[in-house]
């Protein structure tokens, strides 16, 4: 039998610089935040990465930070984008500026297509907490409002947390009625870049058990209410009713809404440390997705996810076994080191070990997301 075609998305993150006007508890720039450290980017630096991105095949972009809200140029920035032929140009902001209606249709003037806003719970007392921000619920709830009314579609990031994890189901019904083109619920991820939160109990969460089933027990009732919700960073058998809904590295590889690995890491740790993880990806690609594929950045990608999943994540015996293992990152390697497997037990799935990294999104619902090759 063939196999299928997948290519990785077109889509790449532009983290323009890393000044934020808010302090948000899981951030993973947190600590330089705080020493006054985080790097910025010049507008020329910007417009190159850019240029690049787009020779490389990229059409769609997420101007992030930090806060991208914050800088002068991103008028400017959105503008180059389109100009340089990017059909699809989003920011991703904490909501604080956007509250302003004014600077909102500016940013829609100058070529905006898409805002995914950073929202933490329904309750403004802890997302403010969240955030570090007083008040910073009410601008969201603006900035949101302000979008709407411009007929810019809307998408939505929420941290799941040890805070916030018991109200999902509430959070969901808050924002029901916006209706955001996607909902991500995205269980938070310690990176090599977040150390600190390993200390920070509010934040960093230890039970996936509880986590899964707060998560099964909203989806139960809100996944059908909206186009689509997403749950990263979470294994399959955690999400048991809800296997469609769950995308680990291997499933956002492919995900028309979330960015190019490879890109991200040059952006981010530079050329040594990307074409390391390259050749180091050609030697350990273990238990993967299988899936055929015609584009060189689809070739770079995976080769570097091969050796980002082997060094940050871990497999038990349990998920060897499992037959959902080859697209499946399993448990945060920081997570097994502080306390061990959690109980997690194999799936078992007719037909035996699965490989195709798109089994669970086979409905044609999930094409906007996942479009075949």
């Amino acid at each position: 039998m063939p196999l299928l075609r997948y290519e990785v998305t077109d889509r790449f993150v532009l983290h323009a610089g890393y000044a934020c006007n808010a302090r948000c508890a899981f951030c993973y720039y947190l600590e330089d935040l705080r020493r006054g450290t985080v790097k910025n980017s010049t507008t020329a630096q910007n417009k190159r990465k850019i240029r690049f991105a787009h020779a490389l095949g990229k059409r769609a972009i997420d101007i992030s930070g930090g806060e991208p809200t914050i800088r002068k140029d991103l008028p400017e920035l959105i503008s180059f984008c389109r100009q340089t032929g990017y059909r699809t140009v989003n920011i991703i902001t904490n909501g604080i500026v956007t509250s302003d209606a004014a600077y909102c249709a500016t940013l829609q003037q100058s070529g905006l297509t898409e805002a995914l806003f950073s929202i933490h719970s329904h309750d403004a007392a802890v997302h403010d907490s969240l955030t570090g921000v007083p008040g910073s619920y009410r601008k969201i709830i603006q900035s949101i409002e302000n979008f709407t009314a411009l007929g810019i579609p809307v998408r939505i990031n929420t941290v799941i947390t040890n805070t916030n994890y018991g109200d999902i189901g509430r959070f969901l019904a808050s924002v029901h009625a916006w209706r955001p083109a996607t909902v991500n619920l995205i269980v938070f991820n310690p990176s090599e870049t977040a150390v600190h939160v390993q200390k920070n109990g509010p934040v960093r969460f230890s039970d996936y058990h509880a986590i899964g089933e707060a998560i099964s027990g909203a989806l139960d009732v809100w996944k059908d209410r909206f186009s689509m919700i997403n749950v990263r960073f979470l294994p399959f058998c955690f999400l048991r009713r809800h296997p469609d809904a769950i995308r680990t590295q291997w499933q956002k590889f492919h995900e028309a809404q979330e960015w190019d690995p490879f890109l991200n890491v040059v952006f981010q740790k530079g050329w040594v440390k990307a074409l390391a993880a390259l050749a180091a990806g050609i030697f350990c690609p273990g238990n993967t997705p299988t899936f055929s594929f015609r584009r060189f950045d689809t070739l770079l990608g995976k080769l570097l996810s091969n050796f980002r999943i082997k060094y940050y994540y871990r497999q038990n015996q349990e998920c060897r076994h499992c037959d959902a293992s080859p697209i499946c990152t399993g448990i945060q390697k920081d997570y097994v080191e502080k306390f061990g497997f959690p109980g997690n037990a194999r799936l078992h799935i007719e037909g035996g070990k699965v490989t195709d990294p798109l089994f669970f999104v086979k409905d044609p619902k999930y094409q906007r997301i996942f479009p075949r090759g």
